[in-house]
């Protein structure tokens, strides 16, 4: 490889590298909002998801690993700054799932950012279920129709959101 060549490949690293960075403080800052303003009296468990919103503009403009890296680091960090353990757990399973769902679903081409965003939503509370499962060893099966209702309903939000992102930034950033 040539000087030329490599320094091209440096600024493409260091411009992704900033670009990701960028995306995960925005995640984490709409981690910290919404822990502001807790959900819990509408059903245990519920959030908005909003910092779900960046992970879905990654993956909307087809950036999947964009939107892995960027999911992945901001659970590790929302768990060290405003959870724990066993709130990582859940948010790992939930958060990796529905980044599964919703770029399989918008491979196909065939759903909006808010479809592709209501069956992430639902996609991250079944996980979380199956997690809760696991850690309580009990019935847990019953809540699923309330949490399948609150996240296509935060879903839904999340993609109106991530729409918004979508045509309010106009970058053809090319990683």
């Amino acid at each position: 490889m040539s000087a030329k060549q490599s320094d091209s490949a440096n600024r493409i690293d260091t411009k992704r590298l900033t670009l990701y960075a960028l995306f995960t403080a925005a995640a984490l800052i709409f981690s910290y909002i919404e822990s502001l303003f807790p959900l819990a009296f509408i059903a245990p468990g519920v959030k908005l998801g909003l910092s779900n919103a960046v992970t879905l503009f990654l993956a909307v403009r087809k950036d999947y690993k964009g939107a892995f890296l960027v999911s992945i680091v901001r659970l590790l960090l929302s768990a060290l700054l405003f959870g724990s353990f066993i709130s990582f757990l859940f948010s790992f399973a939930g958060g990796m799932f529905s980044l599964l769902v919703i770029c399989l679903l918008n491979k196909t081409g065939l759903f909006s950012a808010v479809g592709v965003s209501i069956a992430g939503g639902v996609a991250h509370n079944v996980a979380q279920l199956v997690v809760a499962y696991f850690i309580i060893k009990g019935a847990v099966w019953y809540y699923l129709p309330v949490l399948a209702l609150s996240g296509a309903l935060c879903g839904g939000l999340v993609g109106a959101v991530s729409l918004i992102l979508l045509k309010k930034i106009k970058t053809n950033y090319k990683l």
